[in-house]
């Protein structure tokens, strides 16, 4: 088949290594215009790092991550306050050092096309998707259209039109800092330090040998985040001191890190909070990773989400071929029966993802509760 994939981050690349390992030809469209770190880095669960090396995806060398052993609940001093073991296997990755892996693992001749944002589609009276249009104007036609763009899917707004999608009350600012001694600091844990009054966390994440992402949740109704505009000094400086204003008297290595994070590169995440939609196909155009299912961030899943939801997608398509009649034994099939392959993947997934979105709320209303650092909660959805 060919396969048009809408998003050339995780979801995507992971998607074209599947479908292509059984053959199919794709062809990805990314809507930036250069390959950039926005996500930064994030927990990598054990599962999800054995669907990747099954597809020839390696993690190995400067590309392996950090295995994380143990989680540190902090107050703001930073004595920890709670700690117990990270499940089995789990790694902090840098987001660059997967998304080069990703890359590493498709064939040569595979096609990625920067700036190519989605615009719509267009339809026939049935609702199948007959070519899609790009932000370019060019037009992309395909047997299978393939939309992992992101957790503000246009792909999923042109599907389900007003579907509820509330922004969520935490919202994260992520950066990065090299740093040898806060690595070393950190060995295998991931730490987390809480305000004593609730609703403000920082969360310090090592993803390799000399880098550590740190993220700020913080409560949207109780602390004004300033937003981006066009001076990226002035964004910059006004995100330093939002951060400084918050944590910024917390014990080190906090301060430490944020005193050498260069915070023209600190990222905004606005997460929503929605219910699962009902399908996550119609016709030829399938959804996956954020665009399916956009996970709130203490959920820790969304990496693991999309590369499963890429792997399903490709076994469920390779479950339903239809052989023609009186094919050699070669094993020749003259197609793939599209609706049952989308249909068996959406509802093995929809039902995988639900836990996670009650999860994720469970863990939410828990952070927004909190009177005090002494409750913690281990921030991951299992």
């Amino acid at each position: 088949m060919e396969i048009a994939i809408f998003g050339g981050g995780i979801a995507g690349l992971m998607a074209a290594v599947t479908l292509r390992a059984q053959g199919h030809r794709c062809r990805i469209y990314e809507r930036t215009s250069q390959r950039c770190e926005t996500g930064m880095g994030f927990i990598l669960m054990p599962e999800g790092i054995r669907c990747l090396e099954g597809f020839g995806v390696h993690l190995d060398g400067s590309l392996q991550g950090v295995s994380l052993h143990r989680y540190c609940c902090r107050n703001e001093a930073g004595e920890i306050l709670h700690q117990q073991a990270m499940p089995a296997g789990a790694h902090g990755f840098r987001r660059r050092d997967l998304i080069s892996a990703l890359s590493r693992a498709m064939p040569k001749d595979e096609i990625l096309v920067f700036g190519s944002e989605l615009e719509g589609f267009r339809f026939d009276e049935t609702g199948r998707v007959l070519e899609a249009c790009l932000s370019s104007g060019q037009r992309v036609t395909a047997d299978l259209y393939v939309a992992a763009d992101g957790h503000r899917s246009r792909a999923r707004e042109l599907l389900f039109p007003g579907w509820n999608e509330s922004p969520a009350q935490v919202f994260e600012l992520v950066g990065l800092a090299r740093c040898h001694s806060t690595c070393h600091w950190a060995g295998a844990d991931f730490n987390k330090f809480h305000a004593s009054n609730g609703s403000v966390a920082l969360g310090v994440l090592p993803v390799d040998h000399e880098h550590l992402v740190w993220y700020l949740q913080f409560d949207t109704r109780r602390y004004l985040c300033p937003g981006e505009i066009q001076d990226t000094a002035v964004t910059a400086k006004s995100r330093h001191d939002f951060v400084q204003q918050l944590v910024g008297h917390w014990s080190d290595p906090i301060r430490h890190l944020l005193s050498i994070t260069d915070f023209s590169r600190v990222h905004l995440w606005r997460p929503v909070d929605s219910d699962l939609i009902p399908s996550f196909y119609r016709k030829n155009l399938v959804l996956l990773g954020d665009a399916a299912h956009p996970l709130l961030p203490f959920t820790s899943q969304g990496v693991s989400s999309a590369i499963a939801d890429a792997v399903t997608l490709a076994k469920a398509l390779s479950a339903h071929k239809v052989y023609a009649k009186g094919v050699s034994s070669n094993g020749d099939y003259s197609r793939i029966d599209l609706e049952s392959s989308l249909a068996a993947y959406s509802d093995e997934r929809r039902a995988q993802c639900a836990p996670y979105i009650a999860k994720g709320r469970e863990l939410s209303r828990q952070f927004l509760s909190q009177t005090a650092a002494s409750h913690c909660w281990l921030p991951i959805a299992q």
